[in-house]
């Protein structure tokens, strides 16, 4: 990433949901990444901040609250099948409960080692997916795309400028 890189638009929440080993992906019915199985979450309404925005989404999209969400870091794009733009990405330990249909897809809970490496899964989550659970402090990817295909990623530190509730998300966990 060339450090003139314009600020991103960051637009969306993304939230992976844990039990033990596994992971509650949403097999999204609408585009983006339609047919493939993701995290859940979605766009930041005007106003609100990350945190928010995440908490919602997941209540919306599985009728959870996860009362212990934490910060990882940042994903951006450019030539991918959206605008350029941005998202934060968060985990939180889920209750046990089973997952179902919801209008944005099926909800399944998958082993982590298939999530970070199945073709039916969002392919950038092979990528930047392990670091979020090795503990690691929070970073940026950043995604080049072609052809529908990744072209190129990098990953670097997360930026000053990054706050997900009122604060710089880099310096807390």
């Amino acid at each position: 990433m060339s450090s003139a890189l314009a600020l991103p638009d960051m637009r969306y929440t993304l939230c992976f949901l844990t039990q033990g080993d596994e992971i509650l992906m949403l097999k999204r019915n609408k585009t983006p990444n339609r047919g493939l199985w993701n995290g859940v979450g979605g766009k930041l309404a005007p106003g609100e901040t990350p945190v928010d925005s995440c908490l919602r989404e997941v209540w919306e999209e599985t009728g959870y609250r996860p009362q212990n969400l934490r910060f990882h870091g940042i994903l951006t794009w450019e030539g991918y099948e959206t605008e350029p733009g941005g998202l934060y990405i968060f985990s939180a330990l889920a209750p046990n409960a089973a997952p179902g249909v919801t209008s944005e897809g099926e909800l399944r809970w998958h082993p982590k080692e298939w999530v970070f490496s199945s073709p039916q899964v969002v392919d950038n989550i092979h990528i930047f997916g392990p670091a979020i659970y090795r503990n690691a402090a929070p970073r940026w990817w950043h995604f080049r795309y072609a052809n529908g295909r990744i072209a190129s990623h990098e990953e670097r530190p997360l930026p000053a400028w990054v706050r997900i509730g009122g604060r710089r998300a880099c310096c807390g966990r």
